[in-house]
């Protein structure tokens, strides 16, 4: 793959929530979400829960967010990127649609990730600014910085 514009962001298919699963696992191992969530998501956040697919419609990754208890709060729970398409703007395409189809009543969208994951600079370069580093987040050892970025309402 050599350019985002052959990568389409769409809604999950139910038949695709084991690859997405094996995905999260290759990824993120131990801190994987469990496969039994993932059809959850598909049932609590069907509008959050997203694929980039390329044009043999094989996954490359996926993106959930859902909106906070607060109203006007949203959180970016996870991107997952394949290995093989990372550095493509799959990661870019799929956070960018995400925020787009996030309610105008939303003024911030949240996310954490940990210090080391180069997928901050992403992060960065599309507004989230760095608030807060909690350590043991995820347990000891696993700190995670949470980000925000503000949104005009």
């Amino acid at each position: 793959m050599n350019s985002s514009e052959f990568i389409t962001v769409r809604p999950i298919d139910k038949g695709e929530l084991l690859a997405v699963y094996q995905l999260e696992q290759q990824l993120f191992g131990a801190h994987s979400y469990p496969d039994f969530f993932f059809r959850q998501c598909y049932d609590c956040w069907p509008s959050g829960l997203k694929v980039a697919v390329d044009q043999q419609d094989s996954l490359l990754g996926y993106i959930l967010i859902a909106q906070s208890e607060q109203a006007d709060c949203a959180w970016l729970l996870s991107v997952a990127v394949a290995r093989s398409a990372q550095g493509n703007g799959v990661g870019k395409r799929l956070i960018l649609d995400a925020m787009a189809t996030v309610p105008a009543s939303v003024a911030s969208i949240k996310l954490t990730v940990a210090p080391t994951n180069p997928a901050r600079y992403l992060y960065l370069a599309l507004g989230f600014v760095e608030v807060n580093l909690e350590k043991d987040y995820f347990g000891a050892g696993e700190d995670r910085l949470l980000m925000v970025l503000n949104r005009t309402v």
